[in-house]
């Protein structure tokens, strides 16, 4: 988005405290969402014995986390509030490190493993993903390259963890 994009954005919501309100809550419920269904996932694997598939969804995960953890910091791009002469509707401190979103690959890395262990919840997780996505950058945290490369890395290293359990 440009600075005409997120000044219209902004005005709209400085204008409408309750959407300004439901962005907010929007933002912490839907990364709540993701998180708290993650350890859901665990604790289903692991009552129905399923050893493999319970290792292969914690270890390579935790590897792609740490792998995108530290692309981010070599790569160290600029957020939305530090290219352009806007202040960010969820409120952050951080400097640089914006690309990718890791709240989005998050969600849709845990998306993909619920998909592949129960498609009802994967398929919610993947709807809740867009609308995170959606408000990571209307909230000026994330431009949309940020969110659409966390979607894509977060389902692949979904994918790739599942395949490991597929050979394993």
């Amino acid at each position: 988005m440009n600075l005409e994009q997120y000044t219209k954005i902004n005005n709209f919501f400085i204008r409408h405290s309750t959407a300004f309100s439901l962005l907010l809550t929007a933002n912490r419920l839907l990364t709540a969402c993701g998180f708290l269904l993650y350890p859901l996932l665990l604790l289903c694997l692991l009552t129905k014995k399923n050893i493999a598939m319970l290792i292969s969804f914690i270890a390579i995960p935790a590897l792609c986390f740490l792998a995108v953890t530290i692309f981010r910091k070599v790569v160290n791009k600029k957020r939305p509030y530090e290219k352009l002469p806007i202040q960010s509707l969820i409120k952050k401190d951080k400097k640089g490190q914006s690309f990718p979103s890791r709240h989005v690959f998050s969600i849709f890395l845990i998306a993909t493993l619920w998909f592949c262990f129960w498609k009802p919840v994967g398929i919610f997780l993947f709807i809740a993903g867009v609308f995170l996505a959606i408000v990571r950058v209307i909230g000026g945290v994330h431009f949309v390259t940020d969110v659409c490369a966390g979607a894509l890395l977060g389902v692949l290293a979904g994918l790739i963890s599942n395949y490991v359990f597929l050979i394993s």
